[in-house]
């Protein structure tokens, strides 16, 4: 954020509209609450902050307007992948039918669910299915990035698809390499999302063309 400042005052001083500040990915409809510094730069209009889409928690409708949906979550982008399905229960009363490989609300008769869990330290972030992602890590932290049951076991790491998805790109993305060059390209990508909406500010027309 100081370079980015810098670089600001530096465009200003030949005729640029700059603004410089931090975005949470969150607010414009990513399931993951990532934060990152931009510069805004125009000569042709002025430099603004996009227009959030999402909000933590939601905002209700009121008299200047529809308020805001709640953030996504992890749930609503990647929901229940589908696998072999097992039921567990007896013949009289049924029972709990969930995947084996995907996270799942019901595993046992007392609800549990998986979390993500980012991290290999005690504090490591730990986040629901029903909030969104914490802010994914890559390169040498990616074997922590992994599934965990209510309980704190692991189940498994994260997947190419999961973590493409959870950046905001398809899941069959054709992404090239090995698994670590895959999820590098994942980590690198300004999150679709929010780069649309910042470009939004800058270059409408130019998005409007493409779309």
């Amino acid at each position: 954020m100081p370079l980015f400042e810098h670089t600001a005052r530096l465009l200003a001083g030949v005729g640029y509209s700059t603004w410089t500040g931090v975005l949470n990915a969150a607010d414009f409809g990513l399931a993951q609450t990532r934060r990152r510094a931009f510069l805004i730069a125009s000569r042709t209009r002025p430099a603004l902050p996009p227009e959030p889409t999402h909000a933590d928690g939601g905002t209700p409708t009121d008299l200047f307007g529809a308020g805001l949906p709640p953030w996504r979550t992890m749930l609503d982008v990647l929901g229940c992948p589908p696998a072999l399905v097992v039921t567990r229960g007896n013949h009289t009363t049924g029972g709990s039918t969930f995947p084996t490989t995907g996270p799942s609300w019901a595993v046992t008769g007392r609800a549990r669910s998986w979390m993500l869990k980012v991290g290999n330290r005690p504090s490591a972030t730990r986040r629901r299915l029903d909030q969104p992602a914490p802010t994914l890590l890559f390169g040498k932290a990616l074997n922590h990035v992994s599934w965990i049951d209510s309980d704190g076991t692991p189940v498994r790491r994260l997947g190419v698809e999961e973590a493409a998805v959870l950046q905001g790109f398809p899941a069959d993305y054709p992404w090239a390499g090995s698994r670590t060059k895959q999820f590098q390209q994942i980590g690198n990508a300004v999150p679709p999302p929010l780069a649309t909406a910042v470009l939004r500010t800058v270059a409408p027309t130019a998005l409007e063309v493409a779309a």
